[in-house]
């Protein structure tokens, strides 16, 4: 089975996702996560800040892929979302889920502590790449993620991203939406915190990865650890192309992909780009039984 496990980023995460996260840990375990992340314990947790968000998900992601491994293997390749490609690396190189929790919270603090005004995210639909330009050099904004030829998220400062809400409708934009994300990711914005990071992880000692990463930068494919954290630190400042990471996966003709999630967007993505493939998200499902019983018969 030519399998391929798309790991989510940012954006979708809910409380019942803590819910169902905490039953699969161990009461050290929590306690541990407790005292890195201590907000997440609070009710009503701002689950959207980004502190918070990214050892969260990757905390989801992890003991999801645990159970989910039982069930499929190895996999031929895993993919990656923003966020959603340190949580592969960490669960490719079979980290600990200690080990993996400190890159992915230290990841998320350098982002956070390069953030000096209001900023975020701007998703823009039904601008055409030839117009690119035009919206970013007008905003002064920067491409954060390209999705299509005609979506983008873009990212800036509060008063950049309105303006360019405002341009993207005038160049056409079927919809322009500004997402729950407090932090201009992917841009040269985050410079400091890619190099931060970057010094960090030279300072690690890695396990050799177990499963190749297809990256969301340029749709590379990559088995060294080394390889993956510079990739991993390159795409604090630099632009994902999740659109080419899609192509790619596409020439490797996997013949199931499943989306761990949270969330099924990547799933719907690749679905239109691979109609004949089985494809789905854990979050399609009740529960694990019901994505176990449609693995076997889609195998």
């Amino acid at each position: 089975m030519n399998l391929i496990i798309l790991f989510s980023g940012q954006g979708l995460q809910r409380q019942a996702y803590i819910d169902e996260m905490l039953g699969y840990m161990s009461s050290d375990a929590q306690a541990h996560l407790k005292s890195v992340v201590p907000d997440l314990f609070f009710e009503d947790a701002p689950l959207f800040d980004n502190q918070i968000a990214q050892p969260f998900i990757y905390t989801l992601q992890y003991y999801r892929w645990q159970h989910l491994q039982r069930l499929v293997g190895m996999p031929m390749a895993f993919a990656g979302y923003s966020l959603g490609e340190v949580s592969a690396f960490c669960c490719s190189a079979q980290l600990s889920y200690s080990d993996g929790l400190s890159l992915v919270a230290k990841r998320a603090n350098l982002m956070q502590a390069a953030v000096t005004e209001a900023a975020g995210l701007l998703a823009v639909k039904g601008v055409p790449d030839s117009q690119l330009d035009t919206l970013l050099t007008k905003s002064q904004t920067h491409l954060s993620i390209k999705i299509s030829r005609d979506q983008f998220i873009i990212a800036g400062k509060d008063a950049q991203l309105a303006h360019a809400a405002d341009i993207a409708k005038n160049l056409g934009a079927q919809n322009v939406q500004r997402l729950s994300v407090s932090v201009p990711s992917h841009t040269p914005i985050m410079q400091t915190a890619a190099t931060a990071f970057a010094s960090y992880t030279e300072t690690l000692s890695i396990p050799k990865m177990d499963t190749p990463i297809i990256s969301a930068s340029e749709g590379t494919k990559y088995s060294d650890n080394q390889q993956g954290l510079r990739i991993l630190a390159q795409q604090i400042d630099h632009p994902l192309d999740w659109h080419l990471c899609l192509e790619t996966i596409e020439e490797y003709q996997p013949s199931m992909v499943i989306e761990i999630g949270p969330g099924s967007a990547l799933a719907n993505m690749l679905a239109k780009v691979l109609p004949h493939v089985p494809c789905r998200s854990w979050d399609d499902f009740q529960n694990l039984d019901g994505l176990s019983a449609w693995i076997e018969r889609n195998r």
